[in-house]
């Protein structure tokens, strides 16, 4: 849930495609147990994660390859590389909320109930999309003094420092937030409200940990561009829990 991988062919590994693939796939299995008196069935559900899944990958990538058009526009063939990797989390979570409203207008389903049902499935693919990046060296954390919380960890290229534990911290807290958000989703609460707490909680998490990175990134006025989609998602939020606090 993050700009994961930089253009250039400098992966030490492929893992970050795999755990990321396997989170979804939790996340499929996960909507298909619940159970069907949750106001959807699990077909239903099931569609409605699928549909996310794709166009958040497609709007990721087009965010990536727009981020890094210096580079995508010398090589336009490989924006279409979706195997090597390279998603911008905050593009890739709009794309998904624009595929899910057009799969509920379409198929006239109720909206807040379904993207409840999607509220943990989301956290859970972000948990699997930091702790891929632990694994595949993206979305490193910045050099720092040595010490207990900042272990030695390397960067895409091998390099190896004393480094803000940024991939590992963005996969323990998005599992923090599946557990508050399971333990919420037994609670009587106003639909919607399970759906907003999930987007504000993952796009904190990315926001925060924006300022631990240290991968390259475009910046704007000293901001990295990863930080302002994180901002303009956790905005989204924060407006969608607005909302139905006030219904």
């Amino acid at each position: 849930m993050v700009d994961f991988r930089e253009p250039l062919d400098l992966r030490v590994n492929n893992a970050y495609p795999w755990v990321l693939a396997i989170g979804a796939l939790i996340s499929l299995l996960w909507l298909g147990l619940q159970p069907t008196q949750r106001k959807s069935e699990p077909t239903t559900r099931i569609d409605a994660g699928l549909i996310a899944i794709m166009a958040g990958l497609l709007g990721g990538r087009i965010g990536y390859v727009a981020t890094h058009w210096t580079y995508f526009s010398q090589r336009p063939e490989e924006a279409l590389y979706f195997w090597q990797g390279g998603l911008s989390w905050a593009a890739a979570a709009f794309g998904a909320l624009i595929g899910l409203a057009v799969y509920i207008v379409l198929t006239k389903r109720p909206f807040w109930s379904l993207v409840d049902a999607l509220a943990i499935p989301a956290a859970i693919v972000a948990s699997a999309a930091w702790l891929g990046c632990l694994i595949d060296r993206c979305a490193y954390g910045f050099k720092t003094a040595p010490g207990l919380l900042t272990p030695p960890a390397p960067d895409m290229i091998g390099n190896i420092a004393p480094r803000w534990p940024t991939q590992a911290l963005g996969g323990l807290l998005s599992l923090i937030v599946v557990g508050i958000l399971y333990w919420l989703s037994h609670l009587d609460l106003r639909p919607g409200l399970l759906a907003a707490l999930s987007l504000s909680f993952v796009a904190l998490i990315a926001l925060g940990l924006s300022f631990t990175r240290g991968d390259p990134m475009p910046a704007l006025a000293g901001i990295r561009w990863d930080g302002l989609g994180s901002a303009a998602v956790l905005s989204l939020g924060l407006i969608a829990l607005m909302v139905n606090l006030g219904k």
